[in-house]
């Protein structure tokens, strides 16, 4: 269907080339193209990233449209959804280690929105969370990305959860410093003394 139907736009835009002097070999290329790529949206677990930025093209328009009016959770989501396409798009060979070190990254930005939402009492706290399911939904669109990111959650030990005090702490810190970037009127975070035994 997608393809008959840019194949009517190519026909169309054919008949204009050759009236305003334009070469139909270019025409035929950007086709090519066209079909190249909405082949690849739907066969390969990368997608489409055409700025290769790290973050799937129709992922990033969503969370820009969908936070428009909100930059803190806008970059939020865009550097998550930027961790979860290189969790899912790591070889096969890739290291343990960076399972657990992209996997912590990402919950600490999860954590982080949560925590912002329940400190600042929101009142659609429920519509909230939803929206980072959908969030996470949209991300992990096919069978072959939430198989990609499933068994990359299955590498993980299961202490990996567990972390010590001084550990939040410091994600406590690091979030309300992220946050009063876009809320200059937030009271900087309080000094905390971190254990060194």
């Amino acid at each position: 269907m997608k393809r008959s139907l840019i194949l009517h736009l190519f026909l169309g835009s054919l008949i204009f080339s050759q009236a305003s002097d334009v070469q139909p070999q270019q025409w035929i290329a950007d086709l090519q193209t066209m079909i190249a790529l909405d082949t690849q949206k739907e066969n390969s677990i990368g997608g489409i990233d055409i700025d290769r930025n790290g973050i799937r093209d129709d992922v990033e328009r969503y969370v820009r449209l969908k936070y428009k009016h909100d930059p803190f959770q806008r970059d939020l989501f865009l550097d998550a959804a930027q961790k979860i396409q290189k969790i899912i798009t790591l070889p096969k060979t890739a290291p343990k280690k960076l399972h657990e070190e992209l996997d912590r990254e990402l919950l600490l930005l999860y954590t982080c929105r949560d925590y912002i939402l329940y400190r600042n009492e929101n009142t659609n706290i429920e519509k909230e969370l939803v929206d980072k399911t959908l969030f996470k939904a949209k991300v992990l669109n096919t069978k072959e990305r939430f198989n990609a990111y499933v068994q990359h959650k299955q590498m993980l030990p299961k202490s990996f959860y567990d972390l010590t005090e001084d550990a939040l702490k410091m994600g406590k810190i690091r979030c309300q410093e992220r946050y009063s970037r876009y809320h200059n009127d937030d009271a900087k975070p309080p000094k905390v003394t971190l254990n060194t035994q």
